[in-house]
């Protein structure tokens, strides 16, 4: 199955008004919602300075991304894909690959697990449905969103590295 199928799936099963509302959700609005989430779990001091590493995780994450698919300019799925509709207007960053939001998700999520597991469970949990969202509302194919997962991976250990 090539990404352009997995993509028209996704948007074929959600093709309902429940399911479309739930795209648009995990797309624009849940990578929002770490932020009330961090400060809610945030009652320890470990958690509050997992916070603090969450917020300059997603900061890197997202100005990695966004170099990099200044860079590679890939054409994003609804503008390249027949069929593929764009759910969502894309945000400032012009290119497809790597996905911004699933790397700033991923960066905060691995930030929060390294302080506690639970916690970083729901976090990447939520993180995945933002790369779900993502792929579909037709602005990224799934190797975006792989992409943007590694590259909050990869700020998070930057931010540790530094940090620590």
């Amino acid at each position: 199955m090539n990404e352009s199928t997995i993509i028209l799936a996704l948007q074929k099963a959600l093709n309902s008004p429940v399911g479309g509302a739930l795209a648009v959700f995990w797309a624009r609005w849940l990578i929002y919602l770490f932020i009330p989430f961090a400060l809610l779990v945030r009652a320890t001091k470990r958690m509050k300075h997992a916070v603090y590493e969450a917020a300059w995780s997603a900061i890197l994450a997202f100005a990695m991304s966004t170099l990099a698919a200044g860079f590679i300019g890939r054409v994003r799925p609804y503008l390249a894909v027949q069929g593929v509709e764009a759910l969502v207007s894309p945000n400032l960053q012009a290119g497809s690959f790597p996905s911004s939001h699933t790397a700033i998700a991923f960066g905060a999520a691995a930030a929060l697990a390294f302080a506690d597991t639970r916690v970083g469970v729901a976090a990447f949990i939520m993180a995945i449905f933002v790369a779900l969202g993502r792929i579909a509302a037709g602005m990224h194919y799934p190797t975006d969103v792989i992409g943007g997962a590694l590259v909050g991976l990869l700020a998070f250990g930057i931010v540790r590295i530094i940090h620590h």
